[in-house]
């Protein structure tokens, strides 16, 4: 609901935010701080060439798709940010992953939720099952940072660092769930 592009908003950046869900983009906008919103699936989002000097990609909404569809996606970015420009992916870490596959139970307002993670062929898999009996299933495609510095390469943009806790002296490590990665176009 905006959290983050409040901040750098008020922080004196021009900011877009941009989520599938049109009630999330509602609240955010109620809220204001700022930014511009709109409602858009980051799969069908086209930025105009050139006209960001950085996207920040939150919450591995990078990485959902299948390999083809993730390429695309970032070569977008790339064309959407001007020379110099940077994008940041927020992604999940495999090498914590790795480490920490299999079940557990999860206590919340609503009850006991069951997740299952497990990591095959440099996906990871989760499986949420809720109290009231429901059930989702969530993939994600996982970048080592060589991984990461391939794909950034074969969209025109190169790998900067890739760091844990948004902080580019923290190098990741299998104690960190997620793994920032940053990228500036080349070309």
């Amino acid at each position: 609901m905006g959290r983050h592009a409040r901040a750098l908003s008020q922080r004196g950046y021009k900011v877009t935010g941009i989520d599938r869900d049109p009630n999330a983009i509602s609240k955010a906008r109620e809220l204001g701080g700022g930014p511009n919103y709109f409602a858009a699936d980051i799969c069908d989002y086209r930025p105009t060439s050139d006209y960001f000097d950085a996207a920040i990609v939150m919450g591995q909404s990078f990485g959902y798709f299948d390999e083809t569809t993730n390429r695309d996606l970032l070569r977008r970015l790339a064309i959407g940010i001007r020379k110099g420009g940077r994008i940041i992916l927020d992604l999940w870490n495999p090498e914590f992953y790795e480490a920490h596959q299999g079940a557990r139970n999860l206590k919340t307002a609503r009850g006991i939720v069951r997740e299952s993670k497990c990591v095959e062929n440099g996906r990871l898999f989760v499986d949420l099952n809720y109290p009231d009996f429901t059930r989702e299933k969530f993939e994600w495609q996982l970048f080592t940072p060589t991984q990461m510095e391939q794909l950034a390469e074969a969209v025109g943009l190169n790998l900067q660092t890739g760091c844990s806790g948004f902080d580019v002296k923290k190098l990741p490590s299998p104690a960190d769930p997620r793994i920032q990665f940053i990228l500036e176009r080349t070309n």
